[in-house]
């Protein structure tokens, strides 16, 4: 099914410090939200930073969830509202427009809208609160296993801010191994940046020259223009600036 106008769909991912966890959880809950993906990662900033602005650390919780685009509205504003973002390490949350989703999914969200009380959530009455002045994009860089630290000193070197460590498993085919020239080693690094549009290009040519395909780290990455975002004014994404 392809998202229209009135049916608008999108992606919300949150990554919050671990000890938000159950927060999260009951949020998105009571949002009644068909499905949400939870799993773990790890921040960028080393331990001692964690101890100095005295909140948070390395272990995160971050969440994937499928919704319209006037859910993720009253998710963003409940987020707001139940989470300080402004306190260092308590994480981010973005939203990422959809063109299609399974036939299933579109039944299952559609069935949702409609049991939804919208007197009680005032979805969409509130306007959204949004940290971010200018337009973000998801980086997401896909290494061996190991080169967390190398993206990440590349990706700092050319204005980025932070990021977040996934641990994943990699399957390639023959024709990549072929025409690539590279092998696809299983254990993978997943790492996630949010950062400002005039700053991805350089980012992710850094990352490139850096850990690319004809590096040891065999690495790729892609970016996702974000519609909104939470929690990029403050945090242990704003290390650098201390």
């Amino acid at each position: 099914m392809r998202s229209s106008s009135v049916t608008r769909l999108e992606a919300l991912i949150t990554i919050m410090d671990y000890s938000l966890r159950d927060v999260l959880i009951k949020l998105l809950n009571k949002s009644s939200i068909p499905m949400f993906l939870l799993f773990h990662g790890y921040g960028s900033a080393k331990s001692v930073i964690y101890d100095i602005l005295g909140y948070g650390g390395p272990k995160k919780v971050i969440s994937v969830s499928i919704q319209t685009k006037k859910m993720s509205d009253y998710i963003l504003n409940q987020l707001h509202n139940e989470i300080d973002f402004s306190k260092p390490g308590t994480g981010v949350a973005c939203t990422i427009s959809l063109s299609s989703i399974s036939s299933v999914l579109s039944m299952i969200l559609k069935q949702t809208d409609e049991k939804i009380n919208e007197e009680k959530i005032k979805m969409g009455s509130e306007k959204v609160i949004v940290t971010s002045k200018e337009p973000y994009h998801l980086i997401v860089t896909i290494v061996n296993r190991g080169y967390f630290e190398q993206v990440m000193d590349a990706a700092k070197a050319a204005g980025a801010t932070g990021g977040t460590l996934v641990h994943a498993r990699g399957l390639g085919s023959k024709e990549a191994i072929k025409y690539l020239g590279i092998t696809i080693q299983p254990e993978k690094d997943l790492v996630l940046i949010l950062a400002p549009q005039e700053k991805r290009h350089a980012i992710m040519e850094s990352i490139t020259h850096e850990v690319g395909l004809n590096t040891a780290g065999n690495g790729i990455c892609f970016s996702l223009p974000v519609n909104c975002a939470l929690g990029m004014e403050a945090g242990i994404n704003n290390i650098n600036k201390l």
